[in-house]
């Protein structure tokens, strides 16, 4: 409860410790945990996400590709366009290239504007995967959507109007009702990322102590 108060407030997670272990010039606070790419653990949140966006994908019989990118030329492969490809998406409509991403509303970029406007971080997102990823989607004949969620949780609009399609399949083929399965997703993607956000804190703290100690 009281690192979820700091991270909230943006303070450091204890004091004494100064530093992230994994980035010596980095300050160990909460939001640095959640963002640091050393360590492994935001590839791990990640693909937790996309692997339960899959299987949702899955069970609601929209045949999803995992990492269809990965056949891609090595340029165009570092962008990963689509973790995850659903064929046919929307009557008429191209495939769906799923790009799950993660941002956090405290980025010196758009703390200012995230303090006063709910989702900024996640607009500020899927504006720039549209930027990275349009051409090359429109060029594999794929349609970019990216699904993207603040370190705090919320979802950007985009992906709530996917998941909003997503739980009405769902619902059809499970004979539940939309908002049984709406509340089925948001439910366990939560609790992905509060359970990696964790990890990460643990993580960072965890190896700092042990170097303080030694």
């Amino acid at each position: 409860m009281q690192w979820g108060i700091k991270w909230w407030l943006g303070l450091p997670l204890t004091p004494e410790l100064g530093v992230c272990a994994y980035c010596p010039d980095k300050a160990l606070d909460a939001h640095h945990a959640v963002t640091c790419k050393f360590g492994g653990d935001v590839v791990a949140r990640h693909n937790a996400l996309r692997n339960a966006i899959f299987d949702f994908c899955k069970r609601a019989l929209l045949n999803p590709k995992l990492e269809a990118g990965a056949g891609l030329g090595h340029e165009r492969r570092l962008t990963r366009p689509a973790d995850i490809l659903i064929p046919s998406w929307s009557n008429g409509d191209k495939p769906a290239a799923i790009d799950v991403s993660i941002t956090s509303p405290l980025k010196s970029n758009i703390l200012s504007e995230a303090g006063v406007v709910a989702g900024a971080a996640a607009r500020q997102t899927e504006e720039r995967k549209h930027t990275c990823n349009d051409t090359i989607c429109s060029e594999l004949g794929w349609k970019c959507v990216p699904l993207v969620v603040e370190t705090f949780g919320a979802w950007g609009r985009t992906a709530g109007q996917f998941f909003g399609e997503l739980a009405s399949r769902l619902a059809a083929q499970s004979h539940s009702s939309k908002t049984t399965m709406l509340n089925n997703i948001y439910g366990r993607l939560s609790l992905i990322l509060v359970r990696a956000n964790a990890r990460a804190f643990n993580a960072r703290l965890a190896t700092t102590m042990d170097l303080l100690e030694g």
